[in-house]
């Protein structure tokens, strides 16, 4: 297969767009873990928050290229506020979750859904993916 200039996934660091990424997860720890594989990646990450009107509000302010969340938060839901920010917007969705309904997700019509615990290079690999729109 070869790959073409819109491919950037195989780039050097310094030539791929950096992206902006919101993390929707209320464990401390696991969110720590998502912004820092963000962050190796090469990407910004914009907001980690922990409830689902956080995440709608900080979108508010700038709206992410990618969401990265978990579904039961310490307040509301993150499917939820993945439906509410992407509304109108193009925007992919992954979900890390231990509590994953895939009738629930599949409300979102770019997602991507990796069951805790999740191994790191399954997370780098569909964060590349969904940034590339694959």
């Amino acid at each position: 297969m070869t790959r073409g200039p819109a491919d950037q996934s195989f780039a050097p660091r310094s030539q791929r767009a950096v992206r902006r990424v919101m993390i929707i997860e209320d464990e401390p720890l696991v969110a720590l873990e998502l912004e820092l594989i963000v962050s190796e990646l090469g990407h910004r990450v914009i907001a980690v928050v922990d409830t689902e009107s956080a995440a709608v509000a900080a979108a508010s302010r700038e709206v992410p290229d990618l969401i990265v969340a978990d579904v039961q938060l310490r307040v509301g839901n993150g499917v939820s506020a993945a439906e509410r920010i992407t509304h109108g917007h193009p925007i992919p969705v992954i979900i890390v979750s231990g509590n994953v309904d895939p009738t629930r997700a599949s409300s979102l019509e770019n997602v991507r859904v990796l069951s805790k615990p999740f191994r790191v290079e399954a997370l780098r690999d569909a964060i590349r993916d969904a940034l590339a729109g694959r």
